[in-house]
């Protein structure tokens, strides 16, 4: 039987692919928020390729702690970019992913 924990471990790797993809393919919306931001475009890849290794290391056995080491260090990037722009609303998801990744961290 699949445990709890699994399914909250899938489920974030799982954001954190989609986020990866959409920082990585580059669509029009996520260029604008990385230029509203004042950041540079490589960063973008850069986000997406810690994303990307956060999810992969959430699905490896024994490195789920690893995966959420690197995604509160992706989120933590989110909060200030939000904040920087006063998009608190926009930091709902970001609060639950970072809840799970602080829990994941604690348990281990």
């Amino acid at each position: 039987m699949i445990g709890f924990e699994e399914v909250v471990v899938w489920a974030t790797a799982i954001i954190f692919f989609i986020s990866s993809a959409l920082n990585i393919s580059g669509p029009e919306f996520v260029k604008a928020e990385f230029a509203q931001w004042k950041y540079p475009p490589w960063l973008r890849f850069a986000v997406g390729a810690v994303e990307s290794g956060s999810a992969m290391a959430f699905l490896y056995p024994g490195f789920s702690f690893y995966g959420a080491c690197l995604g509160l260090a992706v989120l933590v990037g989110v909060f200030f970019s939000l904040a920087k722009t006063g998009e608190w609303l926009r930091m709902m998801l970001p609060f639950m992913l970072a809840a799970i990744c602080v829990g994941l961290i604690a348990s281990h």
